[in-house]
Order: C-alpha cells, then structure tokens, then sequence
C-alpha cells in the first residue's frame, strides 16, 4: 500500500475564446494537484503552484483565444492560435505547461469555466 501526499492549489482568471464562430467570455478557475513521497518535506510550496498557475494562464488575459482575428471585441484583442480554443485544448495547453514545471508530479488538472458572460457573433 503506497501512500502519497498531495497538494493542490487553484487560481481564477478572465478571458475569452472563440469557438464555433461565437465569442465568449467566462471567469475561469484553473486548479492543479501535485502529488509526491509521504517522506518528502514538501510536495511542492504551495505559492509555487499557485505563481505556476497564475503564469500559465496571465497572456491570456485582456485576449480572446482565436484561430481568426476578428479584431477587437468589448476591450478583448485576438490571441491566435493553431487550434480552435476549445475547453480541452486550453486544458491540453495548460497541461503541457504545467507539466514542463512539475515533470512527473501532476496528476490532475482542472480547468472551471462559469456561465458565459457576453456571447457575440
């Protein structure tokens, strides 16, 4: 029986993506657990996955996540991407960011999005 330890921190952040031709804007929480041995000191300083967290996700703020620049939208400019913004793609680029950080550590991301705000063509 194999016992770890776990710490999960969580931060909240404003932004918005286009998806399916309609932007949204949606407060989001981006919550991360990082597990390590029961004889470690720390799994990780909790200040330390937090800062991780806020980093991750502090570009996006101010932007909308876009394939196509459809210029500014209620204050928000065009971030583009590769890839259509969707929910799992935002959660799969904030995973291989966190991951670049925690290495083998990471064994849960969440990414929260509350009831959209705005929704405009």
């Amino acid at each position: 029986f194999l016992v770890q330890l776990t710490i999960t921190a969580a931060v909240q952040a404003r932004w918005g993506h286009r998806v399916d031709g309609l932007i949204h804007t949606h407060a989001w929480t981006v919550e991360a657990t990082v597990e390590g041995p029961t004889e470690c000191d720390r799994v990780f300083p909790a200040d330390d996955l937090e800062a991780v967290l806020h980093d991750a996700v502090e570009p996006w703020r101010g932007h909308y996540l876009t394939t196509d620049d459809v210029g500014e939208w209620k204050g928000l400019t065009p971030l583009i991407w590769d890839r259509e913004p969707t929910v799992e793609e935002i959660t799969r680029r904030l995973g291989l960011d966190c991951l670049q950080v925690f290495l083998d550590s990471l064994i849960s991301l969440w990414l929260k999005a509350r009831s959209s705000i705005d929704v405009e063509q």
